[in-house]
């Protein structure tokens, strides 16, 4: 039972989409068929719109029931499954699409490999610096300038996180996209709620909540809730969850940041 909801929150949006679609068209065919009703005067004609009228009146119960079941999944239901069942599942790599390497030429001689710390060898030059790596001194400025923008900035320190109260999934610093779940904890004595919001290029610097609610339960290293950022503006963005007391104030907030593709 656990693997059907996991299935409907990882469809959710799909499943709404096609309950939609179907409902208009459903309704329209109902209010077709009981305006044809109304002017029908054989009645081999008003059996065929009698039966298309009540067609359109099953489906239409069938579909608004799916999206009634959908909606009450995800308020009701997600909160409470196991947090492993809502993790994504870690795609097996193809060995066949790697790319390989080229193939080495012949009688060419390959550079030595730069180390990562970058910066220390162009800065080994200045007084009281340390000495040299003999491998970096073979390699050719070209090389050097090239691996010197190569690596990207550290992802910012995740601020104000505690035991009582964190992100776990996704990690400070890692790359999502899509739908988001977010696991953790906020567990505090006189909980209140917890909220969940981003700062990015979506939201023009400000902070706006992801789950549209506050949520009065609290959480133990489980699910804290899904978005889907699919539309939203690529980017890095900041994630912050807060919890409040039941007097409706802040008491701790934990912050990480990452980048949306």
């Amino acid at each position: 039972m656990d693997q059907f909801y996991v299935f409907i929150l990882r469809n959710d949006i799909p499943l709404y989409i096609i309950s939609a679609l179907g409902l208009v068209w459903y309704i329209s065919q109902f209010i077709r068929a009981q305006q044809q009703l109304r002017v029908s005067v054989f009645n081999l004609e008003r059996e065929t719109n009698t039966h298309i009228r009540n067609t359109a009146l099953i489906v239409i119960l069938i579909l608004s029931g799916i999206i009634a079941g959908v909606y009450y999944v995800n308020t009701q239901v997600a909160p409470t499954l196991p947090a492993t069942l809502l993790r994504p599942a870690t795609p097996t790599p193809d060995i066949f699409r790697t790319p390989l390497s080229s193939p080495t030429p012949l009688l060419t001689r390959q550079p030595t490999p730069t180390p990562p710390l970058v910066p220390t060898i162009t800065l080994a030059s200045n007084p009281g610096d340390p000495a040299p790596n003999p491998a970096a001194e073979e390699a050719t400025p070209e090389e050097i300038a090239t691996a010197v923008g190569t690596p990207t900035p550290p992802p910012t320190p995740s601020v104000g996180c505690t035991v009582q109260l964190n992100i776990t999934e996704p990690r400070n610093g890692s790359v999502v996209s899509g739908t988001i779940m977010f696991n953790g904890t906020a567990d505090f004595e006189n909980f209140g709620y917890y909220t969940l919001e981003a700062n990015g290029p979506q939201t023009g610097g400000q902070w706006a909540s992801l789950l549209g609610r506050n949520i009065e339960q609290t959480v133990q290293e489980g699910f804290l809730g899904s978005v889907n950022l699919s539309q939203w503006e690529p980017g890095p963005y900041l994630i912050r969850l807060s919890a409040a007391d039941q007097s409706q104030n802040i008491i701790a907030q934990c912050v990480i940041q990452v980048t949306l593709q």
